[in-house]
């Protein structure tokens, strides 16, 4: 039975390894931010009408849905074998930076420019699921939560930043800013694998003999869980990417949205701090459905603010919320259904949050944008659904 010197020592360990791997994450989400700013004037060099760019983008979410997939499979196979993984990892983040650094010298030849978007964006998902896995492997499953959401800062810090990039790099030749993101994305891949040499080599799992019942009531129950994902996914991309601006500019002067879109990632950051504790304290499942209650009422009083002071502090909660819900979709992905299979769920859960963002952005191209009422009372009905899910779901040891 190991000690408690040798417990609290992997603790520190996989501490650490999460605060790199928020490098990981900051860097991968920059380079995202980066993508989507210059993706209009590189399509217009190569004569692409600039109504197809959410068609465009949704179709890179689809993308990192299968990659995703792909990749959390390929990690498990490796864990049967007994590999690490940092050689697969390197190897498609070198094919990831090795795109984008061509991305802004091909936009003048449409076709090509395309072909290597798809690869870009099917090689970066090596930065998305991985981490994850690798963290799981190692922690204890009610750390989980509270590793991942020290690994999510690097999602919040890029996120509150791309409005200010969008201002900052206005005017700027593309040529640099990708340039900079495909050297971090090579560096993020050594990171990789630095936490992987740092962390103890797979070991073989026991797992129990399972029957076809279990089996078919475990994959069932998988299905639930994908799908209060995917509807708690959808629900914030609508509000992050669609109504938060709206919001905002009904109350205030549009230039002041830089400064004030932030505040949801603001609260997105506390949330990702306090995840852990709550965790510990109520179980992941308690605090899923508490958060998803509190946060369909923070996304109405959002809706209806009519004032800043009404807004901001709904924002922040509702920011701070979805931090928690992440955090512990992670930590239930990694630790519910088969130990041998922890990639495969992963990458699950991250396909399900691009197919989210496909969903909202195909909504947009398609028209959606422009539905008034209806669209921002759409989060709210969505995570509403989430929860009514969550509270079928019976709750399991150490969850």
């Amino acid at each position: 039975m190991p000690t408690t010197s040798t417990c609290s020592s992997s603790d520190a360990a996989a501490s650490r390894a999460a605060w790199l791997l928020a490098g990981v994450e900051f860097f991968f989400s920059l380079g995202w931010v980066v993508y989507v700013i210059f993706l209009p004037e590189l399509l217009a060099r190569g004569g692409v009408d600039k109504r197809h760019l959410p068609w465009l983008l949704a179709a890179d979410q689809l993308l990192f849905a299968l990659a995703d997939w792909s990749i959390g499979v390929a990690v498990d196979r490796a864990r049967a074998a007994l590999r690490r993984i940092g050689a697969m990892l390197v190897l498609l983040s070198a094919v990831a930076a090795a795109a984008m650094l061509l991305l802004p010298w091909l936009a003048a030849m449409p076709a090509v420019f395309l072909f290597a978007t798809a690869v870009w964006v099917a090689a970066s998902a090596a930065l998305r699921a991985p981490p994850y896995v690798l963290l799981s492997r190692h922690a204890a499953r009610a750390a989980m939560p509270r590793l991942a959401g020290i690994q999510l800062l690097g999602l919040a810090l890029a996120s509150a930043l791309a409005p200010y990039l969008a201002i900052v790099l206005k005017g700027v030749d593309p040529a640099l800013p990708f340039a900079l993101s495909a050297l971090a994305v090579g560096v993020t891949a050594l990171a990789l694998v630095a936490v992987e040499r740092a962390l103890p080599p797979p070991q073989p799992v026991a797992v129990a003999a399972d029957v076809a019942g279990g089996r078919r009531a475990q994959a069932a129950g998988w299905s639930v869980l994908l799908l209060i994902a995917l509807l708690f996914a959808f629900g914030q991309q609508v509000h992050t990417a669609i109504n938060s601006a709206a919001q905002f500019r009904r109350l205030a002067d549009a230039a002041l949205l830089p400064w004030l879109l932030p505040v949801f990632w603001a609260g997105f950051s506390i949330g990702l701090l306090a995840v852990g504790r709550l965790v510990r304290a109520r179980g992941a499942l308690a605090v899923l459905q508490g958060s998803a209650a509190a946060g369909a009422l923070a996304l109405g009083s959002a809706a209806l603010a009519g004032s800043l002071v009404v807004l901001l502090p709904s924002q922040f909660v509702v920011g701070a919320l979805w931090g928690c819900i992440l955090c512990t979709s992670i930590g239930v992905a990694a630790e519910r259904g088969d130990p041998l299979q922890s990639g495969r769920h992963t990458g699950a859960l991250m396909a399900t949050l691009a197919v989210a963002a496909m969903s909202r952005l195909s909504l947009a191209a398609a028209g959606g944008g422009g539905t008034g009422a209806l669209l921002e009372w759409l989060p709210v009905a969505v995570w509403v659904a989430a929860f009514l899910l969550l509270l079928r779901l019976r709750r399991v040891s150490g969850v």
